[in-house]
């Protein structure tokens, strides 16, 4: 049977009024498999490959009896995604007479109340709001969830490898237990292959897991304009030239890697298009510009037919957020990944199927790891996941979070979530029980005759707003012009009255900061700096750093035939030596550092290990831009290294006497404080040394 006939009469209904030619392969993949085993489905595709239709289309199929509660619960990375499923799927539940909830901040009361008294229908959610629901209204989400016969994930691969993931994995454990056996089907980008075990072992489920991967692509073209010996702290002029040119001929998302970069680029393509009176549109998007601006931006790219448009973005832009067809991207400072850059090329080229990459690069080091990631790219070579081990800090959140939905628990059974839920099983049972009585210990817990209840502390930590996320929300100081509001600040220095600001695109003078509420209020004007923002860059992957080394040793890029990036890259191989088996770069004052070619967890597990031997007042320091160790005598602690002068318990040793250093590295796991400082190290070691 061929997988449209399988289809209901009504779901057949709406592919012929909406004028399908054909099912994609991807959806005819997923019927069928729906149709014929009981499994779970994980789909991989690239984007605009159809996804959504092959996951919602079968889920919604299968379903026999849609008046005994809710049977499609759908959970979004964003917000904004779910705003876009709503509008995509609305059709579709309307020719089966089904009823489509989103639930987030902006639905009304009413809305969510309907769902919970008659569930019924689908439900499109983020995993915050799970949480919320069964932190403080578990008995309505018992009620909601209990019918649900599918659990649809999208943009699996934003989860895999991440806190955040790993929150969304426990939740979805712990909601099945309302459920009786849930299917799921989740949908990603193309996912290498040494990730399918992690991929399918995340829902934690009883069935087998299938992938299904959609190996169509777009063609590529790829342009690169490269400006020799430009680097310097502004985008350079024959940088912005080169985007200019493009922007006044087509569509376009500029990615650097930066929001202060996103801020100066779009502020001075649009000084150059008003120089020519040239009817084109520049946008910045990033999360300090404020939300409803954000979506003002996607609104305008998804629904504009007629005007030239260039929104420069942050990886705000990189999951699947409907913006529409663009007819091209530039990629300005190199992307961390593979991963990335295939995500960025996804956003151009659905409608001619031909994905268009304007490399635009003034620095020779960034114009390097942009061209190894393409090249891995071009080869379907991408990076793998660096799974979280030991997730000390997710499992903490998570047993507070335990306590506060059921109120109390016997000990006997906190100390038993390693094995009630999968997401734990790597953690063992003295960590686990280390873990609980730190947390006893600080009145996050309290014990009463054998029960645990949530402790004062712990009270403190559930009326903060910001505790059903594992992902840190931004405290800067927001920025408001008259009744509108911008955007958001890092409060620096530089943030003084009268001073100008880029933000949202545009040029601000600061007149009055009210240091107590955290606002800035501001006018405009004409001339002013872009702010300076925390980094925003990510991990750097090994695959990519390698290939940058394979690159450089080979001299294959000459096949660029570009005569500047040849001489370019030939000059930073002439840089280096190679002895005993490492890259050495030496500065004009005779300074040494060892250059790895690998990914930014290697080099920071590798300095920790110079650290840990060196001796007191010795600095060594990690430029991890260019993959860069230096520091005094770094040759013979690198041969000491070699010659296994060192181990862990080096490591262990040197974390226990500097605090700091604990902290920087577990700056970004945000409920480390429930953690102890044994088992911080230990989490520093598993998850920086294990490569």
């Amino acid at each position: 049977m061929q997988a449209f006939d399988s289809l209901s009469r009504d779901i057949q209904q709406y592919i012929y009024d909406k004028g399908w030619p054909s099912l994609t392969s991807i959806q005819n993949a997923a019927i069928k498999q729906v149709a014929n085993t009981d499994h779970n489905l994980i789909l991989s595709a690239p984007t605009a490959s159809g996804k959504t239709e092959a996951a919602f289309i079968p889920a919604l199929n299968s379903v026999e009896d849609w008046e005994t509660g809710l049977k499609v619960l759908y959970i979004s990375p964003l917000k904004a995604l779910i705003n876009d499923q709503f509008q995509r799927i609305s059709e579709l539940s309307a020719y089966l007479d089904i009823p489509i909830t989103p639930w987030h901040g902006e639905v009304s009361q009413a809305q969510k109340k309907k769902v919970v008294n008659q569930p019924k229908g689908i439900l499109l959610i983020t995993p915050e709001s799970i949480e919320g629901m069964l932190v403080n209204r578990p008995g309505e989400a018992q009620h909601l969830f209990k019918g649900v016969e599918w659990i649809i994930i999208d943009e699996l691969h934003s989860f895999l490898g991440t806190e955040r993931g790993i929150h969304l994995q426990s939740l979805l454990q712990r909601i099945s237990q309302f459920m009786q056996a849930p299917r799921f089907i989740a949908m990603s980008a193309t996912l290498n292959k040494k990730d399918f075990g992690y991929a399918k072992a995340f829902f934690g489920s009883q069935r087998d897991t299938d992938i299904l991967v959609d190996r169509d692509k777009n063609d590529l073209l790829v342009t690169i304009d490269y400006t020799s010996g430009e680097a310097g702290p502004f985008v350079a002029r024959e940088s912005l030239a080169a985007i200019y040119q493009y922007s006044k001929t087509e569509t376009m998302l500029i990615f650097p890697n930066s929001r202060n970069r996103v801020e100066e680029i779009t502020h001075k393509l649009d000084k150059m298009a008003k120089k020519e009176n040239a009817p084109i549109r520049y946008f910045a998007h990033h999360s300090s510009v404020d939300k409803l601006l954000r979506e003002e931006v996607e609104f305008f790219a998804k629904n504009n037919e007629e005007q030239l448009f260039t929104i420069t973005c942050t990886s705000t832009l990189e999951l699947g957020i409907d913006i529409g067809s663009v007819d091209s991207v530039v990629q300005y400072g190199s992307p961390p990944s593979t991963s990335s850059l295939s995500q960025r090329l996804g956003r151009s080229g659905r409608r001619t199927h031909q994905s268009i990459l304007h490399i635009v690069e003034d620095d020779s080091w960034e114009m390097l790891q942009t061209y190894a990631a393409l090249d891995l790219l071009e080869r379907g070579e991408l990076d793998a996941i660096e799974m979280i081990e030991t997730p000390y800090n997710a499992l903490a959140h998570q047993v507070m979070a335990i306590l506060f939905q059921k109120v109390s628990m016997p000990m006997t059974q906190l100390l038993q979530l390693n094995k009630t839920f999968p997401v734990w099983s790597a953690i063992s049972d003295a960590d686990l029980a280390l873990l609980i009585d730190y947390m006893v210990e600080k009145d996050f817990i309290e014990i009463m005759d054998e029960e645990a209840i949530v402790g004062l502390e712990g009270e403190r930590l559930l009326r903060s707003r910001d505790f059903y996320a594992l992902f840190f929300t931004t405290s800067d100081f927001s920025v408001h012009y008259q009744h509108e509001r911008i955007g958001s600040l890092p409060f620096t220095p530089d943030i003084q009255i009268e001073s100008k600001i880029l933000l949202a695109a545009r040029v601000w003078i600061v007149k009055d900061i009210d240091v107590k509420a955290k606002r800035i209020m501001v006018e405009m004007t004409k001339e002013g700096r872009p702010p300076k923002f925390i980094s925003d860059e990510g991990f750097v992957s090994n695959e990519v750093r390698e290939n940058m080394e394979k690159l450089l040793r080979t001299g294959d890029y000459q096949a660029l035939n570009n005569d500047k990036i040849t001489r370019d890259f030939d000059f930073l191989k002439s840089e280096l030596y190679y002895d005993d088996g490492n890259y050495w770069y030496e500065d004009n004052q005779t300074n040494i550092g060892i250059v790895t070619f690998r990914g930014t967890k290697f080099n920071i597990a590798l300095l920790l290990l110079i650290k840990s031997i060196a001796t007191e007042g010795e600095k060594y320091q990690l430029h991890d831009k260019h993959s860069l160790i230096t520091g005094p005598d770094i040759k013979r602690m690198v041969e000491r290294l070699a010659g296994g002068d060192v181990s862990l318990d080096n490591v262990v040793a040197y974390l226990e006497k500097n605090e700091k250093a604990i902290e920087e590295l577990t700056a970004h796991q945000k409920f480390m404080q429930l953690v102890p400082a044994s088992l911080k190290i230990k989490w520093i070691l598993n998850n920086f040394f294990s490569i």
